[in-house]
């Protein structure tokens, strides 16, 4: 039998935290031999690739989010070149590149 020791702490492990890469993609997307149109706003460019979870959502300055199967992991991987950014949450990683909706029909040349 061992002493109980009350002030003995067990350090408790920190939560896992949930990991989302986000690519820029300026131009169109063309994965089913049609471009790509955002649902919402109609826009045609300027994209936000989102790997989660080995699958890949497009994601549009208005903020429309979708999951696009079309697109493969291996696809984004070919075009991830970001160095890696952490933010607190989602909401504020789409607000510090511009996806949150704010720059809605906004398209940088």
């Amino acid at each position: 039998m061992t002493d109980y020791d009350p002030d003995f702490h067990t350090p408790v492990p920190e939560p896992h935290r949930f990991a989302i890469r986000a690519v820029p993609h300026p131009a169109e997307l063309d994965a089913r031999g049609i471009p790509i149109t955002c649902p919402n706003c109609r826009a045609r460019r300027d994209w936000l690739l989102l790997n989660v979870r080995h699958q890949v959502f497009v994601r549009c300055r208005c903020a429309a989010e979708w999951h696009e199967p079309d697109l493969s992991r291996a696809y984004f991987d070919q075009h991830f070149t970001e160095s890696e950014r952490e933010w607190e949450s989602f909401g504020d990683a789409m607000t510090a590149l511009g996806f949150d909706g704010l720059l809605a029909g906004t398209v940088w040349n």
